[in-house]
């Protein structure tokens, strides 16, 4: 049933008509959440951020092949930007699906996953809400506001650039 729930909820996000950062000003939002690392510990926004001067946020689930295909050069993805002062945390979207968080651990390990992964709660439902279908990866700033352009789509090859080119003045 909750897997029913859970894909339910993530076909409802991919149909319905969500305005692009520019047209929703979506640059005026800011993102604060408390919510789980897949290990059952507290995770908040401001963990997260600290630090950061850009956090890429990569949303996938277990079920989808592109996000999963992606999960390797997202690894590489983070190791290059840590440098930069970007970090990396991904949002399993299906993480209420019974078994889904011990199958993403699974992936996570087979791909040497080196950036947090965090489960879907009902504080990261309004951020989870920018995107239309998954993997998709957006940006906030140090404080969570949301900027640039989301990528839609396991397109490991634009996150650096687009990071680039929110980093520089």
């Amino acid at each position: 049933m909750k897997k029913l729930i859970c894909t339910a909820l993530v076909l409802l996000l991919a149909i319905c008509p969500v305005a692009m950062a520019e047209e929703a000003g979506a640059l005026d939002y800011s993102f604060t959440f408390a919510t789980t690392d897949l290990d059952g510990n507290i995770v908040t926004s401001a963990e997260i951020y600290a630090g950061n001067k850009i956090t890429m946020i990569n949303f996938w689930a277990t079920w989808c092949p592109p996000c999963v295909g992606e999960l390797a050069e997202l690894a590489g993805v983070h190791t290059q930007l840590q440098e930069a002062g970007c970090g990396v945390v991904g949002i399993l979207m299906d993480s209420y699906d019974p078994g889904a968080i011990e199958t993403a651990k699974a992936l996570m390990a087979q791909n040497g996953t080196n950036y947090p992964v965090l489960a879907l709660s009902e504080d990261l439902y309004p951020l989870a809400q920018v995107i239309n279908l998954i993997p998709t990866t957006v940006f906030v700033d140090s404080s969570g506001t949301l900027v640039g352009t989301p990528i839609v789509g396991a397109l490991v090859d634009q996150y650096v650039p687009a990071v680039k080119a929110l980093l520089e003045p």
